[in-house]
């Protein structure tokens, strides 16, 4: 397969990952990250794996999971509206350089993904 591709799936993986390990305790945390981050580390994996042994289906997950990650960690932490399906980081006193690098870098590789899937897909 694509190099480049399995390295954006790669790391849409890490990042996911090193996203979760990073405390963020927050006043609006509930399931809805922890739920939808397991699915898309769930999704990262397939990437992954499918990206690693060649399979053509690999392209469409990695870049659905890119797009899913890059838009849903704005949604979901760079927004400044509290509400049941969100966790802001803004105005948030135990929210530091740490966890929002986590966000930015889960933004720019989840469209760096969602990229080089479009550019394998055309290719």
């Amino acid at each position: 397969m694509n190099s480049r591709l399995t390295a954006a799936a790669v790391a849409l993986l890490v990042v996911q990952v090193v996203h979760g390990a990073i405390p963020a305790r927050t006043s609006s945390e509930g399931y809805v990250g922890a739920v939808a981050g397991a699915l898309l580390i769930l999704a990262s994996i397939g990437g992954v794996v499918g990206a690693v042994r060649g399979r053509s289906w690999a392209v469409p997950v990695v870049g659905v999971t890119g797009a899913v990650v890059a838009v849903g960690f704005v949604l979901y932490h760079a927004l400044p509206w509290h509400s049941p399906v969100t966790n802001p980081y803004f105005g948030e006193d135990k929210i530091g350089a740490l966890q929002w690098t986590s966000v930015i870098l889960a933004v720019a590789i989840g469209a760096w993904a969602a990229f080089e899937a479009r550019r394998r897909a055309a290719a």
